[in-house]
């Protein structure tokens, strides 16, 4: 049987993730969240990258060489997007779904979180691999640019501060406070877990919000609560029809929300009116088990499903 005196315990940290210094870069809340609380969620921009990730691997002509690194002495561990030779120099790529940031004078830059992350793969690099890097790319494939984001001595020093400022929250019992640029918030997946808006407004009541949700407008919010109605359209009104009661009608500028309980149904030309009038019906169980939704607006299923949920708890 060991004893305490012949146990190896090890003092080293664990290694950081680079892309946990690329959500450091972007929102240290973000990073808190997901590397001391452990917190997930997925949205569509997550899984419309890991498409991209996927279908570049499966281009032929392609250069592709993905490579895992980590290094104790650096604290640091990733996946490199790819990593190619050009002109007997090795450079990191990242390949990123979305645009470029642009300067005053329209140029295409980094993102600074990009930023990061591809210095940091390029000190990695340059940590297990003995070599030197002298510049890192980034693909935006939204614009079709690529960027190009020289390594030198500020750059390995901005890494090796985001390293000491991750290790630094992870011992941390504290969250961090909400950032100030709100508009970063609204492209956040986390946000249906950091509850942006409500922190600012629970510090400041006169705060006006950016609004991460859809706004709250004057059109009604209608519940289909009798099996068997049936709704419909007619002309720009949305038809109601009961059983064994007269057709009512609503105009569609009138209706926000269609509330559908039970076995009521809708028609095709219906739920087409509805998306293009900007109506959202949500589908409710018998037993009020909330079912799903049909929304075409723009933003997040998971924050419309939240704010429908509030708006029920506040009508029960």
């Amino acid at each position: 049987m060991q004893t305490l005196e012949h146990l190896e315990i090890s003092t080293k940290p664990e290694t950081i993730r680079v892309s946990a210094l690329h959500a450091l870069a972007y929102c240290p809340r973000l990073f808190y969240l997901e590397e001391v609380e452990e917190l997930y969620t997925q949205n569509a921009a997550i899984f419309a990258g890991r498409r991209l990730h996927t279908q570049l691997e499966k281009q032929q002509e392609e250069e592709w060489e993905e490579l895992f690194l980590e290094s104790e002495e650096l604290g640091l561990r990733g996946r490199l997007d790819a990593l190619r030779t050009r002109d007997g120099q090795t450079i990191p790529y990242e390949h990123k779904r979305g645009r470029s940031h642009r300067d005053e004078n329209n140029q295409p830059q980094a993102w600074e979180s990009d930023r990061l992350q591809v210095l940091a793969y390029a000190y990695l690099l340059e940590s297990v691999q003995g070599i030197t890097v002298k510049q890192g790319r980034i693909r935006y494939h939204a614009d079709n640019v690529l960027v190009h984001v020289p390594v030198d001595d500020a750059g390995r020093a901005a890494v090796r501060e985001a390293i000491q400022q991750a290790r630094t929250l992870r011992q941390s019992t504290h969250r961090p406070p909400v950032i100030d640029n709100e508009r970063l918030c609204a492209r956040c997946s986390l946000a249906p877990v950091c509850l942006p808006e409500e922190a600012r407004l629970a510090h400041d009541r006169e705060w006006q919000p950016i609004r991460l949700f859809p706004e709250d407008h004057e059109r009604q919010v209608i519940h289909v609560l009798e099996p068997g109605t049936c709704v419909g359209r007619t002309g720009e009104q949305i038809k109601i029809t009961r059983r064994n009661q007269p057709v009512e009608t609503v105009p569609a500028r009138q209706v926000g929300q269609l509330v559908l309980h039970s076995f009521s149904q809708i028609s095709t030309q219906a739920l087409h009116f509805c998306a293009d009038q900007g109506i959202g019906v949500h589908f409710i169980s018998g037993g009020g088990r909330y079912l799903g939704s049909f929304d075409s607006r723009q933003g997040s299923i998971q924050r419309r499903i939240r704010q429908y949920t509030v708006y029920c708890s506040e009508q029960s």
